[in-house]
C-alpha cells in the first residue's frame, strides 16, 4: 500500500535538464517520504541525471511516461563498492550492491514503476577500479538485498553495464511489463522467494532471465516459489538459466509461455555446479527460433563455495510443449561486455563461439564448411545422477550436417558450465543423455535441415527410461 505523501523531485531541487546531477535532490525526496510514513517520489516529465539512490521502506519511485532517468556519465559519481567482511565465493556482479542507480537494503514495501525510461548510458569502469574483469565493469541499474514486498514495473531500461535488475534474499517480488536492452544479465533473482516475473521483453548481451543461488547473503539459501510467464527473450548467451552461482538451490519454479529468439548458447540451461539442490522445475509452452542449443541440464564439480558441501542434485524436472526451430543464423545483438562494447561488437556470427576449454572456435571458416551447432545435452555425473527428467511434446528442428563425429564423450568437463562442456558436437543430433535415473521421453522429436549421420537421441548410462 502506497503512502499518502506524493512529492515531485522538483520540490527538493531536482532539475530535469538532462545535464544537472540530481542525486542529492532525489535522495532528499526519498528520505522525506520515508521519515513521514511513506509515499511516492515522482519523476515528472523531463530528463534527470542520477548516480546512486538508496531506497527506503514505504517509498515508491514513480517515473512518468515522458520522464527519462539518465545514468551519470562519471563512473565516480556512483557509490563505491561496499566492504565485505565475510567469504566471497561468487563473482563481483553478485557480491556488491552499492554501485548501482537504485539500491535497496532491508527495505519493505518499495516500488519503481511507471512508463518512463532509464538509460544508464553505457557508463563503464574505464580505470579498472573493480579489477580487470571485463564482464561487470559498470554500475547496476537496480540492486536489492533482503527486501520484502517489491514491485518493479512498466519501465524501459537500456544500456546497463552490469546486472540490470538484481535482487538477493528478497521476498514477495513482482516484476512485470519491463522492456530491457542491456549489456549483461537482464532479470536475476538470487536466493529469493515468492517471485513473479511476467510480460517482460528482454534483449541482453549476457543471460536473459537467470536464477542464482550464491553465497552473497553470507549463508546458504535457495530460490523458491517463483513463477515466470509471458516473456520474450533475445540473448547473447542463455535465455533462461539456473546458475552458474549454485550454492543453495532452486525449488518449485514454474516457467511458461516464453518466446526465445536469436540466442547464442542455450535456450534453457539448468545447472548445479556448486552443491545446489534443484528440485521441482516445470517449464512449458516455449517457442525458440534461431537458438544454438535448445537445452542443457548439467551437474558439475566446480564446488565454488564453503568447504564440506556435497555435489549438487537435479531432480523432478519437467519440460513440456517445447518447440525449437532454426536454422541458427547470424543476428544483430547488443555487445556483451566491456571489450565487446569497445569493439562495437553488435553482430553475432553462429560460428563465433568463444574460447572455452576444448572448444573448436572455427571462426575463420565459412559456415558452409563447418558444422558449428552445439549439441543439447542432459548429463549427471557417475557419482551423482540426474533424477526424474521428463520431456513431453518436444520438437527440435536443428541445422545438422554432421558427417563425422567422436562417439566417445569425455567423463571430465571444464569447471565453468556451458552446453559445450563435453565437446561441441556430441553423438546425438538432438539430445545426448548420460547418467540419468528416471527419464521419460513422450513425443520428443528431432529433425535437421541438413542430413546428419548421428542418431536423434543417445541414452548413455540411463536407468529406468520410458520412451513413448
Amino acid at each position: 500500500m502506497k503512502g499518502n505523501i506524493s512529492v515531485s523531485v522538483f520540490e527538493f531541487g531536482g532539475v530535469a535538464d538532462g545535464e544537472t546531477l540530481c542525486t542529492q535532490a532525489v535522495q532528499k525526496a526519498v528520505d522525506f517520504c520515508h521519515e513521514n510514513g511513506g509515499g511516492i517520489v515522482r519523476f515528472d516529465g523531463g530528463r534527470y541525471v542520477l548516480s546512486t539512490i538508496f531506497l527506503k521502506s514505504n517509498v515508491h519511485i514513480q517515473i512518468a511516461e515522458d520522464a527519462e532517468l539518465l545514468g551519470s556519465l562519471n563512473f565516480y559519481d556512483y557509490a563505491q563498492q561496499e566492504k565485505i567482511d565475510y567469504p566471497i565465493y561468487q563473482d563481483a556482479s553478485h557480491t556488491y550492491f552499492d554501485l548501482s542507480m537504485f539500491v535497496g537494503r532491508n527495505c519493505e514495501n518499495i516500488s519503481i514503476t511507471g512508463k518512463g525510461k532509464i538509460d544508464m548510458r553505457s557508463v563503464w569502469d574505464e580505470d579498472g577500479v573493480r579489477g580487470e574483469a571485463i564482464r561487470n565493469r559498470g554500475p547496476k541499474c537496480i540492486a536489492l538485498k533482503e527486501c520484502k514486498n517489491v514491485e518493479i514495473s512498466g519501465l524501459n531500461i537500456v544500456h546497463v553495464t552490469d546486472l540490470a535488475v538484481y535482487f538477493a534474499g528478497c521476498e514477495n517480488v513482482d516484476i512485470y511489463d519491463l522492456r530491457l536492452k542491456v549489456y549483461i544479465d537482464g532479470i536475476s533473482p538470487d536466493n529469493s522467494k515468492n517471485v513473479r516475473i511476467y510480460n517482460c521483453d528482454l534483449e541482453t548481451g549476457d543471460d536473459g532471465i537467470v536464477f542464482k543461488s550464491s553465497y552473497t547473503l553470507n549463508r546458504i539459501d535457495i530460490c523458491e516459489n517463483i513463477k515466470v510467464w509471458n516473456c520474450k527473450i533475445k540473448s547473447r548467451c542463455s535465455a533462461i538459466k539456473f546458475g552458474t552461482e549454485t550454492n543453495g538451490g532452486f525449488e518449485n519454479i514454474e516457467i511458461e509461455n516464453i518466446e526465445i529468439r536469436d540466442t547464442r548458447i542455450t535456450g534453457i540451461a539448468i545447472e548445479s555446479v556448486d552443491g545446489a539442490l534443484v528440485d521441482g522445475v516445470t517449464i512449458k509452452n516455449v517457442k525458440m527460433r534461431n537458438v544454438n542449443a535448445p537445452l542443457f541440464i548439467h551437474i558439475g564439480r566446480r564446488m565454488r563455495g564453503p568447504q564440506g558441501r556435497e555435489l549438487g542434485r537435479i531432480k523432478n524436472i519437467t519440460l513440456k510443449n517445447i518447440i525449437a526451430e532454426g536454422p541458427y543464423e547470424p543476428y544483430e545483438i547488443v555487445p556483451w561486455n566491456y571489450s565487446s562494447y569497445k569493439k562495437n561488437d553488435t553482430w553475432q556470427l553462429p560460428w563465433a563461439f568463444g574460447g572455452a576449454e576444448g572448444f573448436d572456435k572455427a571462426e575463420s571458416k565459412n559456415t558452409e564448411e563447418i558444422d558449428w551447432q552445439m549439441t543439447s545435452n542432459v548429463c549427471g555425473l557417475a557419482e551423482r545422477h540426474l533424477e526424474n527428467i521428463t520431456l513431453k511434446n518436444v520438437y527440435f528442428k536443428l541445422d545438422g550436417g554432421v558427417k563425422e563425429y567422436n562417439r566417445n564423450v569425455p567423463e571430465v568437463a571444464q569447471d565453468y558450465p556451458e552446453v559445450y562442456v563435453y565437446g561441441r558436437i556430441l553423438p546425438a543430433k538432438g539430445i545426448y543423455f548420460r547418467y540419468v535415473d528416471g527419464l521419460t521421453l513422450d513425443n520428443v522429436r528431432v529433425e535437421t535441415y541438413r542430413e546428419d549421420k548421428r542418431e536423434a537421441f543417445v541414452l548413455d548410462k540411463v536407468n529406468n527410461a520410458v520412451i513413448c
